[in-house]
């Protein structure tokens, strides 16, 4: 790739805001930085944008406007994960502004229907080719108040340099209409994709970063240098739905375990506890979880409920749970539940609030458990569920990576661990839970003006 010219120059001044423009200069120059695609037809078609925008229009009165951009615009809902932190902090931001019209960014019309269910307007403006231009058309008509990215697990890069990149300078281009914007907390795994440094050092001081545990705000800080808040996720801010009759069902069946003088444990994992498909070994750890629940329920009255977080179809949860259930359906009898039908983030959260404890393998699902004061052991990858255990003060033995699950009898240990000590790690997780949720509040705190919040400064990396 060739040096920018003069010309180029002269169009990547006028286009850009000042705090982003060494960032896209630099990946405009750098054969190694790719992945933007942004040619010199898109940075024109952005300039025009910018200057047919009068970014400098009056504020409004209420109703305030908020643009929600998910981690997953193709699917949105489909994902638990994504439908629980924008529920939970547009419902915060509520309290303060009962009128708020709320706008979430999607890619598909399948995605805009589920945004439509939840209440929300859609912003279809994620699509393929991504256009720059489109976006600040979109946000130039609905001019934001607020913005909310939720920065999940994908900003480290670990799926995509180039959508955590663009999530990133949306964000920035937020900041640029005057938006006041958070990235709710994200985690940070111990190999960020390069590319990203510059993008993070560089975003408008605008975007305010908010990392979900102690560990990833110290791995950011050393990858970036770049000033960021200490907050627990969103998602803790939840409010569960008990009051369904999906929920109602599921509790009388594990009410019925209870009269039996057992108890409950859900058991969730998924097709992304390997990075790339691998379908031989997810079915060798379908086949040892069974081995494992069999005896622990023949021999430790567990019943188990396989609860499915996770519905987006070449990743759902039940691609895995199904045949477990199936599996374990002729040995275990009514002391196995497949929850085969579709619930909400709230009513998840209700469910997870009635059983003894939990072992999964999604964030989120965890994230759900904790919140209602259960205790849990995760499966875990991608470096992310230790800072949240930190958060509770819970051993790292209670987490067990894909790898291990598959030798010999590693789970069946782990399992047998975590019903010995999970009356013990739920005391503990309840005597946390409110410290947690307040730094879970924290992830609202930029759009609502609230004081200060714990921070990482540039020079020392120590937290304030």
């Amino acid at each position: 790739m060739r040096p920018l010219d003069e010309d180029e120059e002269t169009i990547v001044k006028q286009l850009i805001p000042v705090p982003v423009r060494r960032q896209l200069r630099g990946w405009l120059n750098s054969a190694k930085n790719t992945p933007l695609a942004l040619d010199l037809l898109e940075l024109r078609r952005w300039q025009n944008a910018r200057r047919d925008v009068g970014v400098n229009a009056a504020p409004r009165n209420d109703p305030r406007r908020l643009v929600v951009l998910p981690s997953d615009p193709w699917s949105v809902r489909q994902s638990r994960g994504d439908e629980a932190m924008i529920e939970a902090a547009t419902g915060e931001v509520r309290r303060t502004y009962p009128n708020l019209e709320v706008y979430v960014v999607t890619a598909t019309a399948a995605a805009s229907a589920d945004v439509r269910a939840m209440g929300f307007k859609p912003l279809e403006l994620w699509r393929q080719p991504f256009s720059y231009e489109t976006v600040a058309q979109e946000l130039s008509l609905t001019r934001p108040d607020f913005g909310l990215v939720l920065g999940a697990d994908v900003l480290d890069g670990y799926y995509s340099p180039v959508d955590a990149a663009r999530m990133l300078l949306v964000a920035d281009l937020m900041a640029a209409f005057g938006a006041k914007v958070s990235v709710l907390g994200f985690s940070f795994n111990s190999r960020p994709a390069k590319a990203l440094r510059e993008v993070f050092r560089l975003l408008d001081p605008g975007v305010v970063l908010n990392l979900r545990d102690a560990i990833s705000l110290q791995r950011f800080d050393d990858f970036a240098r770049k000033r960021a808040h200490l907050v627990a996720d969103a998602a803790f801010m939840l409010t569960p739905r008990a009051d369904t009759a999906a929920v109602k069902q599921i509790a009388s069946t594990i009410e019925r375990q209870r009269e039996q003088g057992r108890k409950v444990f859900v058991f969730n994992i998924h097709p992304m506890l390997f990075k790339k498909p691998e379908p031989a070994k997810l079915r060798h750890m379908i086949e040892l979880a069974a081995v494992a629940m069999e005896r622990l329920s023949r021999e430790h009255k567990a019943s188990w409920l396989l609860l499915a977080h996770d519905y987006r179809p070449e990743i759902a949860d039940d691609n895995c749970l199904r045949p477990l259930a199936d599996r374990l359906k002729p040995t275990l009898g009514d002391h196995v539940h497949h929850v085969d039908q579709a619930l909400s983030a709230g009513e998840i959260k209700a469910v997870v609030g009635l059983v003894d404890g939990v072992i999964t393998g999604r964030m989120h699902l965890a994230i759900a458990a904790l919140g209602q004061g259960t205790p849990v052991a995760a499966i875990t990858y991608q470096d992310k569920f230790q800072g949240l255990f930190a958060h509770f003060g819970v051993s790292e033995s209670l987490l067990l990576s894909p790898a291990q699950f598959l030798v010999d009898d590693s789970f069946e240990k782990f399992a047998l661990q975590f019903l010995g000590t999970h009356e013990a790690v739920g005391g503990k997780v309840r005597q946390m839970l409110p410290a947690v949720m307040e730094l879970s509040r924290a992830n609202i705190a930029p759009l609502l003006g609230e004081g200060a919040m714990r921070t990482v400064h540039e020079a020392d990396g120590k937290v304030a």
